[in-house]
């Protein structure tokens, strides 16, 4: 088992160039290491697990320019979250806002402490986000979708575990000791059909991804031409 820890939690795990290109890197290894049977992503700091994009970063660039390289790296980190071929669990204490609840979203089981809540604030924002909306009707059908992006919803735990969005809420004090017996049970499953099976559950979701990022931005881009915002 290894547990893959978001490390920058002087600014709230905010994902960065750095963070996405070390996620995307540490998973193509654990994915090559036959030593490893699961992976948990977790993040350092306990009270956020990301609070999403770093706007801060690429902030000298034309506003265009700077969305679509955000949006560049975050696709490379979804479709090597998708593509990987070992069980993913997701250990989270805190928040999970916007791209960072989008990460946690894409893990097969969400494992939760008491206190956690997943966010999709981009609406209240000004910005549209089809690539959560994807992500959260994936996971926890669209009326979910409806209310957690469109209406933009915080979720707190207890309603999360009621809503399909995670699997498992636990105190705090337990919860990493619950998820390392869940990562357990799943490394033992035959190693070749849980990558079979778990490439077939987000072929769907691979392919709204590409879009979402693609030409759906670009045509919200164009439709945003002129008018302030983050469309993403």
């Amino acid at each position: 088992m290894l547990w893959l820890r978001l490390n920058r939690p002087r600014a709230a795990n905010a994902l960065n160039a750095a963070l996405h290109q070390a996620l995307v890197a540490a998973l193509a290894e654990a994915d090559r290491d036959p030593e490893v049977g699961a992976v948990v992503l977790c993040a350092a700091g306990g009270r956020v697990f990301s609070a999403g994009a770093d706007l801060k970063e690429f902030s000298e660039r034309p506003p265009l320019e700077a969305r679509k390289s955000r949006r560049a790296l975050l696709r490379e980190s979804l479709l090597a979250l998708c593509d990987f071929g070992k069980p993913l669990l997701a250990c989270l204490e805190g928040k999970a806002i916007g791209a960072g609840g989008m990460l946690t979203l894409l893990c097969d089981q969400i494992h939760v402490g008491e206190q956690a809540m997943l966010s999709m604030p981009e609406i209240g924002l000004g910005s549209s986000s089809p690539l959560a909306i994807a992500i959260v009707a994936a996971r926890a059908g669209r009326p979910v979708a409806q209310r957690m992006v469109q209406q933009g919803e915080p979720i707190a735990a207890s309603l999360a575990l009621t809503l399909g969005l995670v699997d498992q809420v636990h105190p705090l004090s337990d919860l990493e000791a619950q998820v390392m017996v869940a990562a357990e049970r799943l490394s033992v499953l035959h190693a070749r059909a849980y990558r079979q099976n778990r490439r077939w559950i987000y072929r769907a979701l691979r392919s709204d991804i590409l879009v979402a990022l693609g030409e759906f931005s670009d045509w919200i881009d164009q439709d945003n031409e002129g008018v302030s915002g983050d469309g993403a």
